[in-house]
């Protein structure tokens, strides 16, 4: 056989199993299919390169940081204006309309997912102009240091200082103290809600309160990983770039930074960690299955694996507080979270966190709007590519519109 015929069929096969690889099949519900495989044919492969840059001994992790954080180029005739800046020491950018009087303008504090590990200003650029563009507002986001190098407290630290420090200097970016708002996208929602739990207990009464929460396909509780979704998206062949495996892999690189990798991730996942005196507490309430719509309620039975204490005991300090996962505040703190809107996507881990929270918010009270999208995929706001991205950006701003 020759070797250009030999050559043709390894670059069939070669193809063929790369096709195979990239392949994502889409659920019927699939708002955008194809725009969705093609995405997630992508994504895969910039999953692959890490994994084979790891496999040499390279740093998977700094090179898909690399990637994301490259500065987008702006074009001179936007209408958005950005500022890289410091707030006590915390790198900002600050976004606001070109054209804006010398009114002052309601203000967002943004804070990026990227599960913790991953994502900054500049990967979230395209996302803040649009939002300026399609209301009239400052945007302040917030380049807080990541995980693993700086595990938990240090980034719901830095979003509080930023936030502390915009809420007093409003007035110097032309925007409006009293009217001002967090919103965080997935790992950036934990942070966000987790700010506002914050705020409400300084008591420091010369600081205006936040007056809305924009909390986008959240990561609120870190106490089982047994929840419908969680159970649901597991696997390599999700419709979606999350899936609960790499989702309870950020969790820990969070609470422990480079020592992650004393828990196994699998552990979390089987619910190892439940042990009695953690499913017998008030904090299990929160993530009762019955506080999703029926429809979603599916199997969420707690596996009967053999419970691990140690685990358990590692992980309570960190995994139960508050601040690590919003949805376990106490009703005290959780009710004086300002108007919510929350967002969630379908094919998401992380569905049903959302439900969670907007069941315990009304329950205390607090006014909620939760905007659920059947048929999309976690992350799909920031995603270009699709239509629904924008749908979503002006959905939240025509809420922002009532609400700010």
């Amino acid at each position: 056989m020759g070797k250009l015929k030999m050559f043709g069929i390894g670059m069939t096969v070669a193809v063929a199993l790369l096709a195979y690889f990239l392949y994502t099949p889409m659920p019927p519900e699939a708002e955008e299919p194809y725009r969705q495989m093609a995405f997630l044919a992508r994504f895969k492969l910039v999953l692959g390169l890490i994994s084979v840059v790891d496999m040499f001994g390279y740093n998977g992790v700094e090179m898909f940081r690399a990637m994301r954080s490259v500065k987008p180029a702006v074009d001179p005739n936007d209408t958005v204006t950005s500022l890289d800046d410091r707030f006590d020491g915390v790198d900002v950018r600050v976004y606001r309309p070109k054209d804006h009087s010398e009114e002052f303008l309601p203000a967002l504090v943004f804070f990026h997912g990227g599960g913790w590990v991953f994502g900054s200003r500049d990967s979230h650029d395209p996302m803040m102009r649009k939002f300026v563009r399609k209301k009239r507002m400052v945007v302040v986001s917030v380049e807080y240091r990541l995980a693993p190098e700086f595990p938990f407290p240090t980034p719901v630290e830095d979003c509080l200082t930023a936030t502390q420090y915009f809420l007093r200097h409003a007035k110097q970016y032309k925007a409006d103290p009293e009217r001002v708002g967090v919103m965080g996208d997935s790992a950036g929602g934990n942070l966000a809600a987790a700010v506002t739990h914050m705020l409400s207990s300084l008591h420091s009464p010369d600081l205006p309160k936040l007056k809305v929460q924009v909390l986008i396909y959240p990561a609120m509780q870190a106490f089982q990983f047994q929840s419908p979704a969680y159970i649901k998206y597991t696997g390599s062949s999700v419709p979606s770039l999350l899936n609960s495996e790499r989702m309870s892999e950020f969790w820990l690189r969070y609470a422990f930074g480079h020592d992650f990798t004393k828990v196994n991730h699998m552990d979390l996942l089987s619910g190892k960690h439940l042990t009695a005196d953690w499913l017998k507490s008030k904090e299990a309430r929160y993530v009762d299955s019955k506080n999703l719509p029926p429809k979603f309620r599916g199997d969420s039975t707690i596996t009967n694996e053999v419970k691990n204490d140690t685990l358990s005991r590692l992980l309570k300090p960190v995994f139960l507080d508050h601040r690590f996962s919003p949805l376990l505040a106490d009703d005290e703190i959780t009710k004086k979270s300002p108007d919510t809107y929350i967002l969630t996507a379908e094919f998401d881990p992380l569905r049903d966190d959302g439900f969670y929270l907007a069941a315990r918010l009304r329950e205390l009270g607090v006014r909620v709007e939760h905007r659920h999208y059947t048929g999309m995929d976690h992350g799909f706001l920031s995603i270009a590519l699709y239509k629904n991205s924008m749908n979503a950006v002006g959905e939240i701003c025509d809420y922002l519109h009532k609400a700010l």
